[in-house]
């Protein structure tokens, strides 16, 4: 599979550091899953994309490791030392995997043995079966500074960056469809949308809607006027609300490429099956000669065609 790569360095304030920057702005992205390492100051972590060749299980764990000993770009520094043995993985229903190292972690002390834990946990959380890590060394949990056990560690354990009021930010890697640019049909952006956490997958995409397409090979679908009132997934059925301006329709597209747009987005979402439209907290009849009463479901033929 043909190799490509992205880049973006930045420093990690994990929970032991502190910092501010400006919030970051949703950016393009591709590739399969972003590989974590140090910077050569080893006081921060930087990201390469990369595509992988294993698509689940233990397979997908080691061949995500052994990545993150070979980094491409210069700067760049394994978060993985060579001297540092592969573990064993054992990946549980729970989306908890456990990787068992030998004495030789141990050999990783300080702020670099965090980096590399972070690094760890950031690119093996991408993964569609895993949702958490926990380390053992020598058969014994892995301890911090202070002689206790790390325990189970998220992405959000270790946080990107921070705002003025303290809040941190997370990405959303997701799919978005904006309209071509005759308005006849969908084209997918690969986006990687900044949030702090607090807002809903579902509501953090639409916004990406509103806002609008980051190439100009794609046209807006929604106008900038129009308000998510409230969005809300339930039993597979994702509810949306919007505000009144959501019926004015752009003049370039056509009613189909924007009632898709707003469906094949949240489709992409986990547990996401169907759309149910309401306009200020109604259920309209029609937009355009769109029937709103009806539940829509992924439509992949209005998605333009390679």
């Amino acid at each position: 599979m043909k190799q490509k790569y992205w880049i973006a360095v930045f420093s990690v304030v994990l929970l032991m550091l502190g910092g501010c920057k400006k919030s970051p702005e949703p950016t393009l992205w591709e590739g399969d899953i972003l590989v974590y390492y140090t910077n050569k100051e080893e006081t921060g972590l930087v990201e390469e994309w990369y595509d992988t060749k294993e698509n689940k299980g233990a397979e997908l764990v080691t061949e995500l490791l052994r990545k993150m000993q070979t980094p491409l770009m210069e700067g760049h520094v394994a978060a993985i030392p060579e001297a540092v043995m592969f573990p064993d993985v054992f990946i549980e229903a729970n989306g908890l995997v456990t990787l068992l190292f030998d004495e030789s972690y141990g050999a990783m002390t300080g702020i670099r043995e965090v980096l590399m834990r972070a690094a760890i946990v950031k690119t093996l959380c991408q993964t569609e079966q895993i949702d958490a890590v926990e380390i053992y060394v020598a058969g014994q949990p892995l301890m911090n500074a202070q002689n206790m056990p790390v325990g189970i560690m998220k992405e959000t354990d270790f946080i990107d960056s921070t705002g003025p009021d303290s809040s941190y930010y997370q990405y959303l890697y997701a799919k978005v469809y904006y309209a071509n640019k005759e308005g006849t049909a969908l084209l997918a952006s690969n986006l990687k949308i900044p949030y702090t956490g607090s807002e809903a997958e579902e509501k953090i995409v639409l916004q990406q809607l509103i806002d609008g397409p980051l190439t100009e090979d794609m046209l807006p679908v929604l106008s900038k006027e129009v308000k998510i009132r409230s969005v809300v997934t339930k039993d597979n059925v994702c509810t949306v609300d919007f505000s009144r301006e959501f019926l004015d329709k752009l003049p370039e597209v056509s009613e189909e490429v924007v009632i898709y747009s707003v469906v094949n987005t949240l489709a992409e979402l986990p547990g996401v099956y169907q759309v149910q439209f309401l306009v200020e907290g109604k259920q309209e009849k029609l937009f355009q000669k769109m029937d709103l009463t009806l539940l829509y479901e992924r439509n992949l033929n209005v998605i333009e065609k390679e």
